[in-house]
């Protein structure tokens, strides 16, 4: 046993090489899913840190929707209470300098007696107690003069100081803020909350009177079960009591699509890597088939052989694994950034100061390379020990081994191409299903490239296209050498089929956007309060103001509109209320309607975005039940449009409905038509002017819209080209290692032609035309798997992650990165070999038969 140890050892050590790009191909593909799992769960803990900061001790709470709750019943849920505890708070986004917030008015003294002490809570847990250290600061606090408190590291980066005065925007008003002092520690998930008095935040928000929400403490025990039983039936219309917990899920929710999609492409890059590490142990067996076959004829065992293999593939496992456990952490680092950025563009304000790996993340890298590893050895080792000792010392055996084997997995291919179209067909909504199908799909493409590669290579040979003895004889060696440049250029193959795919899918959802911009900003000029998140109420156009601006010279005409999140009985929805006019109506791009649509939906009915309608599974003539303030009402679908500002969807109704029903006359985004010959440019100068001091609001043409819309998107799909790039990355290694391999184990044939009377040159471009020929032929199988891999991306998986319907659109330009990568990578491949071959000694290379 020792004897075969030393021999397996001795192996890796001299090919140092090959052994480096193995174990950076696997770790690439492993730092992918580290890196994704560290950006996303970064993310998601930071979102559950805020919560729970901003939560406390909170089980329950008292939502009013967008007009939020009199502050009257807070005062009377405190005089008749006794079990439960209530604890008032008003909140929303503000922005300070360029840093966007969570402003928090709370109630310190309502607070600091809010946690339950018999439960075991702190009272300091959270916001539920707000530290003022004396009474003048007290004072402050509640002078309504706009003190605020701020986590010592969020002071830091505005560069305020305790005493500190600064500006707070709101809506596009700008407040006076004065720093009262800084939190100390035990304030993890309040870097990016503003906390304030109830009557500053008020003030602040526009909402004068009325409380966000009201949190409950509900101890353990029946006497306060009952009591919130009791409660819940006698509140006011419109106000509805729910778990805290529900909030947290609906947030985590909300990006759910997002991270599974990130997620999947991190496995994309394993995938390949599986292809990597399969090809060096095949190419390493392939290189020590004279030794085991030796090692067989001395006696050795299969079951010895084998256990040796497996221990070299568990080895090549934990140090590729730990390297891409490592590398994963600090991609993730970068990556983090990409993420948060995108969730506050799409969904919430977050921030993200903290980054770790997510418990159990090293098991599982780990675990994922050896599977992976083990995978991978397992059909070369198997070949390995199984063959005969006398037929394991020919390489004729092997490659004639690998041509039956070529043809059986084109069968497989097929079976593997009718199983992913079996599955997308017998499933309708599954995500799972979808992105099983994509790796079927991926599988197919890897299992027929060899196919492809000996076919092309065969057929190029006995053409008149290559009738020089050179260009047979490169031809011949890549067909007669395919268990070793097969599975390197199956894996390059797969890895051009993401690419493209990848890049057709991004295209196509920028352009189909694109598309649904021109159709639907049918006005000249969009007017907007500024701020961030999305749906806020506290984003609103100020009465007074709203008015002068459409009487300005050179408006022909406008349309209101107001957004708000409201609750229905399948979880919060964007409900968009606007003015039904017949500008409006252009604007809609509708894909299915009843014939009454605009007279039902002046009436009462609503419309809904494709991605809410796919989500909750209605159509026309469905009802959606909303929770408005006179209590919950049935709203008929008349029809569902096309959208993709928003991947959750939204609902349309009347705006007059909505000031009936939910008791709110803001204004959030005014649509203004100009007269017919109006400089615009002049007409929104006017406008500026009308609202010069009274409030900074966002004025844009379309094509600023545009310009603003495509912004985000590109920001959003940057993660996506970044993983897609590793993929790609491990896939060149993965083509540099198994070529390299290759062509160093070809010494002795090259060698021979160059005594025959090939010059240097003749055996460097040989060797270069063969690269770039298996190069190709990547190319060429990955060309029509990438459009295939395309469609089931944009109408399967997007269809069923975020219901948006998302037309093909195919340009040549979306294949030149792929067409760089693979010959590229197969140039690469190709250069120490040529060099090597050009300044070799040939009697040593003769010599090493």
């Amino acid at each position: 046993m020792g004897m075969l140890w030393s021999a397996s050892s001795r192996h890796l050590l001299r090919h140092p090489v090959q052994l480096l790009l193995a174990l950076l191909g696997l770790a690439l593909g492993v730092a992918t899913i580290v890196a994704v799992d560290v950006a996303t769960g970064s993310a998601a803990r930071a979102f559950e840190l805020s919560l729970a900061a901003v939560q406390g001790p909170a089980t329950h709470e008292l939502d009013g929707g967008p007009a939020g709750i009199d502050e009257a019943l807070y005062v009377h849920l405190a005089r008749t209470l006794h079990y439960v505890r209530a604890n008032p708070v008003v909140d929303g986004y503000v922005t300070v300098g360029d840093q966007s917030m969570q402003l928090l008015g709370l109630d310190p003294l309502g607070a600091a007696g809010f946690a339950d002490h018999s439960s075991g809570q702190s009272s300091d847990q959270g916001t539920g107690s707000v530290m003022l250290d004396s009474a003048d600061a007290l004072a402050q606090w509640l002078s309504g003069s706009g003190a605020v408190l701020l986590s010592r590291e969020r002071a830091m980066q505005l560069g305020l100081q305790s005493g500190s005065t600064f500006s707070v925007d709101v809506g596009g008003h700008a407040l006076a803020g004065h720093l009262l002092g800084v939190l100390g520690n035990g304030t993890a998930g309040l870097e990016s909350v503003m906390l304030t008095d109830l009557a500053t935040a008020q003030e602040w928000l526009g909402s004068v009177g009325r409380l966000t929400r009201i949190d409950l403490n509900v101890p353990p025990g029946p006497a306060a079960a009952a009591e919130l039983t009791q409660l819940t039936h006698e509140l006011p219309a419109g106000v509805t009591v729910a778990p805290t917990t529900q909030r947290a899920q609906a947030g985590l929710d909300m990006t759910q699509a997002f991270t599974t999609n990130l997620r999947a492409l991190g496995l994309l890059a394993l995938l390949v890597g599986l292809f990597l590490v399969y090809g060096t142990m095949s190419f390493a067996i392939v290189q020590r088939r004279r030794s085991l076959g030796i090692l067989r004829a001395l006696g050795a065992t299969r079951a010895q052989l084998l256990r040796i293999i497996a221990l070299e593939a568990v080895g090549m496992a934990l140090v590729g694994g730990a390297a891409g456990l490592v590398a994963g952490a600090l991609i993730g680092r970068e990556l983090v950034g990409m993420v948060s950025r995108t969730i506050n563009d799409l969904y919430y304000v977050l921030a993200v100061n903290s980054v770790a790996l997510p418990a159990g993340e090293p098991l599982l890298a780990l675990g994922a390379a050896l599977a992976v590893a083990l995978l991978a050895a397992a059909v070369p080792a198997l070949e390995a020990v199984q063959s005969a000792p006398q037929l394991a010392l020919r390489a004729s055996v092997l490659e004639a081994r690998a041509r039956r084997v070529t043809l059986g997995m084109l069968g497989l291919s097929v079976l593997l191409a009718l199983a992913c179209a079996g599955l997308v067909v017998s499933t309708d909504r599954s995500v799972f299903a979808g992105f099983a199908a994509l790796v079927l799909a991926m599988l197919s493409v890897a299992a027929a490239t060899p196919a492809v590669l000996y076919g092309s290579a065969r057929t190029l040979a006995r053409s008149r296209v290559c009738a020089s003895p050179p260009a047979r004889l490169a031809l011949g060696g890549v067909a007669d050498s395919l268990s070793r440049t097969g599975v390197a250029v199956a894996a390059l193959a797969m890895a051009v089929t993401a690419m493209i795919g990848i890049s057709i899918m991004v295209d196509s959802f920028r352009e189909s956007l694109r598309d649904w911009l021109a159709h639907t900003l049918p006005a000249d000029i969009y007017v907007g309060a500024p701020g961030p998140g999305f749906a806020r109420p506290e984003r609103r156009i100020d009465a007074g103001v709203a008015a002068d601006l459409v009487h300005v010279t050179g408006i022909a005409g406008y349309s209101a509109s107001r957004r708000a999140m409201v609750d229905s009985d399948r979880g919060p929805v964007v409900l968009d209320a606007m003015d039904g006019t017949p500008a409006m109506r252009t604007g809609v791009d509708l894909t299915a309607s009843s014939a009454d649509v605009w007279q039902g939906f002046a009436n009462g009915a609503v419309l809904l975005a494709q991605p809410l309608a796919y989500r909750l599974n209605l159509d026309v003539g469905a009802t959606l039940r909303l929770r408005t303030v006179l209590g919950p009402r049935n709203f008929r679908v008349v029809g569902v449009f096309r959208e993709y500002g928003n991947d959750r969807g939204s609902v349309r109704i009347s705006r007059a409905v909505y000031r009936r029903l939910w008791q709110d006359d803001s204004v959030s985004t005014l649509a203004m038509y100009v007269s017919p010959g109006a400089d615009v440019t002049a007409v929104v100068s006017r406008l500026y002017a009308v609202a010069a001091g009274r409030q900074a609001l966002q004025m844009d043409t379309p094509a600023q819209v545009r310009v603003i819309s495509l912004n985000i998107f590109d920001r959003t799909f940057i993660i996506t080209r970044v993983l897609n790039w590793l993929a790609a990355g491990v896939a060149a290694i993965g083509l540099l290692s198994a070529l390299l391999a290759w062509q160093l184990g070809r010494t002795h044939e090259l060698a021979l032609l160059r005594v025959l009377g090939l010059t240097r040159l003749g055996a460097a471009s040989m060797i270069m035309a063969q690269t770039l020929f298996m190069g190709a032929v990547a190319l060429l199988a990955a060309l029509p798997a990438g459009v295939l891999m395309a469609v089931l991306l944009v109408r399967v998986i997007n269809r069923r992650a975020f219901g948006w319907q998302i037309d093909l659109h195919l340009h040549p330009a979306q294949i030149t990165s792929a067409i760089a990568l693979a010959l590229s990578a197969a140039l690469l491949a190709g250069l120490y070999p040529a060099w090597r071959m050009a300044h070799a000694l040939l009697p040593q290379d003769l010599r090493e038969e």
